[in-house]
């Protein structure tokens, strides 16, 4: 297991939102406090930390997550595990009024996305592209899902050994980013004025 690096200075020192997505995993939960999420969470804090620092911290270990400052009404967890059997996501999404999941991975073609509402799936969808798999398909898609283009996604493994499947039609890193945004945060953090701000690295205790 990799550890956060103890031996150079964690970055404290607010900054603006550092841009994030590709080769990761993150929950953006509403309405809720920094420090409101790492209690019901159950995190331990390792240290203050700002944007770019956390970020770069956590998405080159296995043991730490970042804890964003709010931004734009939510409170962002970047570097969490896939979950691809979404048993973590049903069980965090208890503790909140909403919480949404995002993933992707380059080498696997893993990408994923998910909505919960008071605990309740609204949507919850995942492609694996080297295993050439529909792993999750739940819920209607939403509106935003379907502003975007996502009605051409494959919704089972059956549309995907289909003769006339066009295999142009499958999701990729980019649209995970696209569904993030347009469900609430923009994690290219582009054409948008936001504060300077610090968040925490912190570990899972269960």
């Amino acid at each position: 297991m990799r550890l956060i690096n103890s031996f150079k200075p964690i970055e404290v020192k607010p900054d603006y939102p550092y841009p994030f997505g590709y080769k990761t995993c993150w929950y953006a939960i509403k309405n809720e406090t920094t420090q409101s999420v790492i209690e019901k969470m159950k995190l331990q804090t390792v240290s203050e930390s700002n944007w770019e620092d956390g970020i770069g911290r956590v998405c080159n270990s296995e043991n730490c997550v970042f804890v964003s400052p709010l931004i734009d009404g939510y409170i962002l967890i970047i570097g969490i595990t896939p979950d691809d059997e979404h048993s973590n996501l049903k069980k965090h999404s208890l503790h909140f009024s909403e919480l949404q999941y995002f993933g992707t991975h380059r080498v696997t073609e893993y990408n994923a996305w998910a909505k919960y509402k008071d605990g309740k799936i609204i949507r919850g969808y995942c492609y694996i592209g080297d295993r050439h798999e529909v792993t999750w398909c739940e819920g209607d898609i939403t509106l935003e899902e379907v502003l975007l283009g996502f009605g051409k996604f494959p919704r089972s493994n059956d549309e995907l050994l289909s003769e006339n499947f066009d295999f142009e039609n499958l999701p990729d890193e980019e649209d995970v980013l696209a569904i993030a945004k347009a469900w609430g945060v923009d994690t290219t953090f582009e054409n948008k004025t936001h504060e300077k701000g610090t968040g925490f690295i912190c570990k899972f205790l269960e």
